[in-house]
């Protein structure tokens, strides 16, 4: 042996000494309080190695390929079935793929968070043939985004799918900030089915809604399940993402076990949404790496940009916030950058607009909607929830008063019109 080869051992001894004496890799001992241990919950939970001897994952819509997965979903396995809550309005994608060559048994399937009107289908991976018998039927009434089949294993690895017709109008809420106000917004929620009605009637449908964290005050269990419960049975399909209150057990994926992932973007008709979890005060690394591909688009295709979270990135709103102010900051450049639409946000207990925040790619407007439930002290209290009216080119924000009993609408000028 020559000489450069005890060179290279020794610097990398010398390399290795001067590491730190135990290197620990990110989450081994999780803290889900942490941006990134939740991102792993989240892909996690959008995969799943049932009982019946099949392997669920959630995917892109437009894929063809079940070989990897998305975190655009929530799959759970209980005595009885496999549950599979979609996190968003508007299109999806579920493969399941037996694990083995018999083809035996079924699978009992419930899908959750899923529109009455979206056109569901079962196929084939292979041929894209449909799957006889395996109709997702909807479930008995007071269950309206639940459907519930019977998928014969027999068929080899199959998709489902759902897609959604998309009217040339429709309506889009968001609000943020439930926490112990759930009374509140249960109100909130029965106002949403009155509108879902009156929209359908106008003919630009409410296809979902928007919520914007802070969907608990402690993030306890009880909480937590009893808001899923009201979702499940909510009038319309919810996309969520977490609040700072949903985040504070350490070694519990509580949000995530529940709701699924808290960042992710869909296509809803000819909207891009984009949510994003800054529950911890901050993006999670991996996601701030690509906050481009989260709100990239065809703009033909889809000429509408919204983008949620829970923190205002605005810095006049932040001090309490962002605990990285310097990711605040790359938000906002990067929604400048592709010409978002709206920025929602909670966290303030009120209703607020910032409609041109300056930054070196141009301007950004901001919503802030923590307007769901929570207290909001003792001056006039401001209960409702935004109302985004899609309409050719034409984007529309109002703001629909809904008052606690007693109550009524503030006096005074609104930051956005109230809705009629």
């Amino acid at each position: 042996m020559n000489m450069s080869f005890y060179t290279c051992i020794a610097g990398a001894l010398a390399g290795l000494l001067a590491l730190p004496a135990c290197v620990q890799p990110l989450c081994a001992q999780p803290d889900y309080r942490e941006a990134e241990c939740r991102v792993l919950a989240e892909n996690e939970r959008a995969r799943l190695r049932a009982a019946p001897g099949a392997e669920l994952r959630f995917h892109d819509p437009r894929a063809r390929d079940t070989a990897s997965w998305d975190a655009l979903g929530l799959l759970r396995e209980t005595s009885s079935r496999v549950s599979a809550r979609v996190a968003a309005p508007g299109d999806f994608a579920l493969s399941i793929t037996p694990r083995d060559s018999s083809g035996a048994g079924e699978l009992e399937l419930e899908l959750l968070n899923v529109d009455p009107r979206l056109n569901v289908t079962v196929t084939r991976v292979a041929d894209d043939a449909p799957v006889a018998g395996a109709e997702l039927a909807l479930a008995a009434d007071g269950e309206g985004l639940t459907r519930r089949a019977t998928i014969p294993m027999s068929e080899g690895a199959l998709w489902i799918r759902g897609q959604l017709p998309c009217p040339e109008r429709f309506r889009i809420a968001a609000v943020g900030d439930v926490q112990d106000g759930v009374a509140q917004f249960a109100r909130i929620l029965d106002r949403l089915a009155l509108e879902r009605e009156q929209a359908e009637e106008a003919g630009e449908p409410l296809l979902g809604l928007l919520l914007l964290g802070d969907l608990s005050d402690r993030a306890e269990p009880l909480e937590l399940d009893e808001l899923r419960e009201r979702l499940d049975h909510a009038p319309v399909p919810v996309a969520t993402t977490p609040g700072n209150h949903d985040v504070f057990r350490e070694l519990e994926p509580a949000y995530t076990s529940r709701f699924g992932p808290g960042t992710y973007s869909f296509e809803l008709c000819r909207a891009r949404v984009a949510m994003l979890d800054t529950a911890s005060g901050a993006l999670a690394d991996s996601v701030e790496g690509r906050l481009d591909e989260l709100v990239a688009r065809d703009r033909e295709r889809l000429p509408f940009l919204l983008v949620g979270t829970h923190y205002p990135a605005y810095a006049g709103l932040t001090g309490n916030g962002w605990s990285r102010e310097e990711q605040a900051q790359h938000l906002l450049v990067t929604l400048a950058g592709a010409d978002v639409d709206l920025l929602l946000t909670g966290h303030i207990h009120a209703l607020r607009e910032f409609a041109s925040i300056p930054t070196p790619r141009g301007p950004v407007r901001e919503l802030v909607v923590g307007t769901g439930g929570a207290s909001q002290g003792s001056g006039p209290l401001n209960f409702g929830y935004l109302r985004a009216t899609f309409t050719g080119a034409t984007l529309r924000t109002c703001f629909v008063e809904v008052p606690p009993p007693g109550g009524s609408a503030p006096q005074g000028a609104q930051p956005i019109p109230t809705c009629n």
